[in-house]
């Protein structure tokens, strides 16, 4: 028992000492196939997606904060206004809970057929050293996309009075939220009606938030008074919207193909082989998606 990660009970004659003392009780024996091959796996691939979703998440905010310094001269200067760069992991947190409670990589047809599924958690295949240095790499590079289209957009935005330090800060912070996001979507196996919900309302709850603090006159003199309007001078700008398809299409592009040049070539942690192993048809056949 000192030695377990997760300590199972199983209800018997001997009593429920047992199931008092353990992490997760079930009725009969053979519920315990269930519990490990589906639920188990599914729950681990979930908390490792979420964490290191979370890790990439706040790597990327960071490292826009870190390249800001050298633009303002190692000033002291903060890329985001406090306020709005307060709200990130309030309105990040949503697509990705939503995915740690939903998705689904195969379905439990196939695991429960195929128990050589469950080594990916057995042998941590999805939270090592190695998966959070691609995390960071990942995030190295959403990081560099979106610097070099706000800095060569710098220009046009400046040109329409939206080059100030206020606006350009809740410019890229929305192409934080959209890069995101995407990459959210991006990362879910299963897409249903909880998981797309929840990247919409983290979009609509961003949209209330500038409608509410920075072109509300009251709040931003008392908290920011240069933040007022700076929603209207950012959505007035033509190349923030070309920003706006362009930051999340070039991230994905280069997500795709560092993944596809994976699964060619590394096989990801032999993940890819054990269900080629598993099932006869085409890898990409097992991509579950609930409707």
């Amino acid at each position: 028992i000192q030695e377990a990660q997760v300590g199972v009970g199983i209800a018997g004659r001997e009593g429920r000492q047992a199931m008092n003392n353990s992490d997760f009780s079930i009725g009969q024996f053979r519920f315990l196939e269930r519990l490990l091959l589906v639920h188990g796996r599914w729950n681990y691939r979930r908390a490792c997606k979420f964490t290191l979703f979370t890790f990439w998440r706040n790597a990327v905010q960071v490292l826009c904060i870190f390249y800001y310094t050298f633009a303002s001269g190692f000033s002291g200067a903060c890329l985001f206004e406090d306020w709005l760069r307060l709200s990130f992991n309030f309105l990040c947190s949503f697509p990705i809970m939503a995915t740690g409670v939903f998705d689904q990589d195969v379905p439990e047809k196939v695991v429960l057929e195929n128990p050589k599924l469950y080594e990916v958690g057995r042998e941590g295949m999805d939270l090592n050293p190695l998966r959070m240095g691609k995390a960071l790499l990942s995030a190295l590079t959403h990081s560099i996309v979106v610097l070099f289209f706000t800095h060569t957009s710098f220009d046009s935005f400046d040109i329409l009075d939206s080059g100030d330090y206020y606006t350009l800060g809740t410019i890229v912070f929305s192409l934080l939220i959209v890069d995101i996001n995407v990459r959210v979507a991006m990362v879910n196996h299963t897409h249903n009606k909880y998981t797309v919900g929840s990247i919409m309302a983290s979009f609509f709850l961003y949209v209330v938030f500038l409608v509410l603090y920075p072109c509300n006159r009251l709040l931003t003199d008392a908290l920011a008074p240069d933040m007022y309007m700076t929603p209207y001078r950012m959505v007035i700008t033509p190349t923030f919207w070309l920003c706006c398809i362009a930051v999340p299409a070039v991230s994905s592009a280069v997500d795709a193909t560092v993944l596809m040049a994976g699964r060619t070539f590394f096989e990801r942690d032999g993940e890819l082989a054990n269900l080629r192993d598993a099932i006869s048809d085409d890898v990409g056949s097992i991509i579950f998606i609930e409707r």
